[in-house]
């Protein structure tokens, strides 16, 4: 089982986590590591105007949203071991 400090939230794609105080989105390595991610987008014509981090899902770009961070509350959550098929 791994246990990450209290402030540190999952959000809704798995390797990634919010921390509630520093108000920074992690990335977990396969090392074991949480690594920072760097400074969110700032909102422009080609992101249609939001701002948040950009984050890789299954080789696909994906943009989370800064307000869904913050609304974030703290709780429990379960990584999920991958399955053989």
């Amino acid at each position: 089982m791994v246990k990450f400090p209290k402030e540190f939230v999952a959000i809704k794609y798995p390797g990634y986590f919010w921390n509630l105080n520093e108000q920074k989105l992690y990335s977990i390595k396969i090392s074991g590591m949480l690594h920072p991610l760097s400074v969110p987008y700032t909102p422009n014509v080609f992101n249609n105007f939001t701002t948040g981090y950009t984050v890789s899902v299954k080789g696909r770009k994906r943009i989370v949203d800064i307000e869904y961070l913050k609304n974030l509350k703290p709780a429990d959550s379960v990584i999920p071991l991958e399955r053989k098929k």
